[in-house]
């Protein structure tokens, strides 16, 4: 590559977004109706009414019936799974261009006669 510079620059770009995904990831947020009456259900218990705001736990916590909450807990962590998935992608993406730029960069070029 001519220009490593500009493999250095896109994979910084890449690392940050990857890292910038993996901090604002997290679990899913539980609808505001389902987190009302999970909170409802916890009052007793201060620590799990934290959890309430959970999607997973939310649904788990309000289902009506085990195949609903399965389905419901299912949904909520293969968005989660799938937006580490990404996350992790792109940061592995950017460390390997990142590292090729500078490779590239500080690479003695041959001498030719």
């Amino acid at each position: 590559m001519k220009n490593p510079v500009l493999l250095i620059v896109l994979g910084l770009v890449l690392l940050a977004a990857g890292a910038a995904l993996n901090l604002t990831g997290g679990p899913p947020k539980a609808d505001a109706a389902i987190a009302a009456q999970c909170k409802e259900r916890m009052r007793g218990q201060p620590d799990m009414v934290a959890k309430c705001d959970e999607a997973a736990f939310a649904a788990a916590m309000t289902a009506t019936d085990a195949d609903s909450a399965a389905r419901a807990i299912s949904a909520a962590n293969n968005s989660e799974i799938g937006g580490n998935t990404l996350a992790m992608f792109l940061l592995g993406l950017g460390a390997v261009v990142t590292a090729a730029g500078i490779f590239t960069r500080w690479k003695k070029p041959s001498v030719v006669r």
